[in-house]
């Protein structure tokens, strides 16, 4: 019974398969969703507050990481230590 408690916790947790592919699958989206930023010009970037080599690096970023957030991180970051586009 224990064997079975313990298979069902990581296959419904978040060690599963399945939520490895969703998070994938996710973080491949939002990573194309980041890398369309680029066809932005200049002063449309920075209306959004981010800039094009923010935007660069977050679509360089692994498939394990969500490129989405780690942008609006390092972009609040960089405006929260005053530092000019």
């Amino acid at each position: 019974m224990r064997d079975y408690a313990l298979n069902q916790a990581l296959s419904r947790g978040e060690y599963g398969i399945v939520y490895f592919l969703r998070r994938v699958t996710r973080n491949w989206k939002s990573k194309r969703r980041i890398a369309s930023l680029g066809n932005f010009d200049d002063y449309m970037l920075r209306d959004i507050g981010v800039t094009r080599d923010e935007v660069q690096w977050a679509a360089g970023l692994p498939l394990t990481v969500n490129a989405a957030v780690a942008l609006e991180e390092r972009a609040l970051r960089r405006r929260q230590s005053g530092r000019l586009e």
